[in-house]
């Protein structure tokens, strides 16, 4: 059997020959009629990819294998750590039994002494929606914006980075804010999502008055004119909808909580079980909390859970690196599907990362769930078959990045599956995919496709360039982020 290191390495190699003869693209000009522009995907990551990262830390404390369950043993271990002001908390070399509930608090990570060396042993899930290993104390109560200001502008597209308000005063640089707007009827009706009937039943895709928004930082006011510290990853159009600025005090947030160098089992398995919300094999093995920000996953393996990483909705700068999923057990039902990565918040960077285990196994190796907030980046994921999909899942996420995989990318209408998921993502980019691609662009939204070295579906109508050849820059984060930071 071939080492996950030594497929991965194959998986590169495979990429390079592919690059020799690519094509040289200007991303910078990319954009449509209406000036949609590739969202920029450099600001995903812990600390928005401006620093790498924590290094080797000596630990704070040290707890070393034995019998019994250790979850009391370990939590207290996080506990004081993180009262004295945080630290890292060590797992020596062993198999570690512990049960679901875990919590890591702000400024502590859990560190073990290798995937290969240290264990966490689960052998059963308890409570439906409990995970495993949960990092941040944060909920999603609702957030009350302080003030608005309508936008004015008529048009604002996908990668700009100033708007117009009304009201400019009431900000400051520094501030807060969502980019938001609620959906409209005229607007879903125009996205063809108004009239959706699965079994004779109505379905419901984005319902009116939900808001979908984008969380941003002022960074400068000129008069009514807002610079944001990061482009747009959805266009706002006055022809559908009524878009404003809506400032809010940030809540107490979790910063740098990490989870590395070991593996985590769950036996008997859950892998591949029908999906029942109410069902505890549904919870997942780690679990980012509202809130929790600037933190990371890395050096991990993961086997035996149906779901294994839930980011959540208003989780942000998160680096999820080198995480391995084993799916052990085949999947034994026609829908409903787990995943690997859960993604609800915002810019997340999963990398090098990939599903291993039974190639029959299938799964959605990434999705994004209903109104993930972009920009959000997958680059270099591994699977083993194309039973193992990159699928935004639901309801108008937006600003997502998938490239240089060989996993099949899917950007399609999901029309009435679920419950109405419909379109599910908008600004998503595939970069120099190797696996298949579907890429289909809604009636006011664009998805592209650039760089396809695999079979593309004939009925993608998505932004399709430079299509059966690789381009260059090999990486479009890697470009954006070195041209943000002038060492391009």
């Amino acid at each position: 059997m071939l080492s996950v290191k030594f497929v991965a390495v194959l998986s590169w190699l495979s990429a390079a020959r592919q690059l020799v003869l690519a094509a040289d693209i200007d991303w910078e000009s990319i954009k449509n009629s209406r000036g949609d522009k590739l969202p920029d995907f450099s600001y995903c990551g812990y600390r928005s990819s401006d620093k790498s990262l924590p290094g080797s830390t000596a630990a704070s404390v040290v707890v070393k294998a034995s019998s019994g369950d250790r979850t009391k043993e370990i939590q207290a271990a996080l506990d004081s750590t993180a009262a004295s002001g945080g630290g890292v908390v060590e797992l020596a070399a062993g198999t570690f039994r512990i049960s679901p509930g875990l919590n890591i608090s702000a400024n502590t990570r859990l560190r073990g002494s290798g995937v290969e060396s240290t264990t966490l042993d689960v052998s059963k899930l308890k409570t439906a929606g409990l995970p495993l290993l949960s990092m941040g104390n944060g909920t999603n109560g609702r957030i009350n914006p302080s003030f608005t200001s309508k936008i004015t502008d008529k048009y604002v597209g996908i990668g700009a980075r100033t708007v117009t308000v009304e009201d400019g005063k009431q900000f400051a640089k520094g501030q807060t804010v969502f980019i938001s707007r609620a959906a409209t009827e005229k607007w879903v009706r125009q996205n063809g999502m108004a009239d959706l009937v699965r079994d004779g039943e109505k379905q419901t895709w984005v319902p009116i008055g939900n808001l979908i928004q984008q969380p941003r930082i002022v960074q400068a006011v000129s008069g009514n004119k807002l610079t944001l510290d990061i482009p747009l990853t959805d266009a706002l159009d006055q022809t559908y909808m009524e878009p404003y600025v809506a400032a809010y005090d940030l809540p107490e947030t979790n910063p740098e909580i990490g989870i590395e160098d070991l593996s985590i089992t769950l036996s008997p398995t859950c892998a591949g079980r029908v999906y029942n919300e109410s069902e505890p094999c549904n919870a997942p093995a780690i679990q980012l909390n509202p809130w929790t920000v600037d933190s990371f996953v890395r050096n991990v393996n993961i086997t035996g859970f149906n779901n294994c990483i839930d980011v959540q909705y208003n989780v942000s700068r998160i680096t999820i690196e080198n995480a391995s999923f084993f799916r052990d057990r085949d999947t034994d039902r026609p829908g409903g599907y787990p995943t690997d990565i859960n993604i609800s918040g915002t810019q997340v960077l999963v990398k090098d990362s990939g599903q291993y285990g039974r190639k029959t196994a299938k799964a959605f190796t990434v999705i994004t769930q209903a109104r993930a907030p972009g920009p959000n980046a997958v680059l270099r994921h591994h699977v083993q078959s194309d039973l193992q999909e990159l699928y935004p899942h639901q309801r108008w996420a937006h600003g997502f990045l998938v490239e240089n995989t060989n996993a099949n990318v899917m950007f399609v209408n999901r029309g009435t599956a679920g419950s109405g998921q419909g379109w599910p993502i908008n600004a998503g980019v595939a970069w120099n995919v190797r696996g298949g691609v579907n890429v289909s662009s809604p009636p006011l939204g664009i998805n592209w496709a650039i760089g396809s070295t695999g079979p593309v579906e004939s009925v993608s109508n998505g932004t399709l360039v430079s299509n059966g050849t690789a381009v260059t820059p090999k990486s479009l984060y890697n470009a954006q982020r070195q041209k943000r930071k002038g060492t391009a």
